[in-house]
């Protein structure tokens, strides 16, 4: 029998709106990563193109399959680049407020979890084929949908702060 392993503490799921957490469950039933499901979760708030933001951010699951950055972080820090980012020098000035916006979205994630590496969330590494067979034997990734909606969470927050 696996041990209880938990991601983040029991507030968090109070913070986050369980129909959110519902329909995050049921697009990891349908093998969408935490990585898509928050860049999506932005894009659309922004009004850019969904599918396109699917695409993107399908290789950024699972800390990029390394245990590097969480997937749900990645989704988000993509979102406020969408939203604060720069194309040119002419808009570079936008650079001060998104990497502000970046920090506070960082601190806030890891007070909350503890970690911004998908390793460090979960305790074992994805891309170790070993440490893998314990996040699915001990189904270690069940926490997730609750992190992502949290992400979700800081995305609202944040990109309607001031705005």
């Amino acid at each position: 029998m696996p041990h209880e392993f938990k991601i983040g503490r029991d507030k968090t799921r109070r913070l986050v709106d369980p129909e959110l957490v519902a329909q995050i469950d049921r697009d990891f039933a349908q093998e969408l990563m935490c990585s898509q499901i928050t860049f999506h979760y932005g894009a659309k708030k922004l009004g850019y193109d969904e599918d396109m933001a699917m695409l993107a951010a399908s290789g950024f699951g699972w800390g990029m399959q390394c245990g590097e950055r969480c997937g749900a972080v990645t989704g988000a820090l993509m979102s406020l680049g969408l939203k604060f980012g720069y194309r040119d020098f002419s808009e570079f000035s936008n650079y001060e407020v998104l990497k502000e916006k970046q920090a506070e979205f960082d601190r806030r994630f890891k007070e909350q979890f503890g970690s911004l590496t998908c390793a460090g969330i979960l305790k074992a590494n994805y891309a170790d084929p070993d440490q893998r067979k314990t996040i699915y034997d001990e189904q270690r990734y069940r926490g997730c949908s609750v992190l992502t909606a949290y992400a979700c969470r800081l995305l609202d927050e944040l990109m309607d702060d001031g705005e």
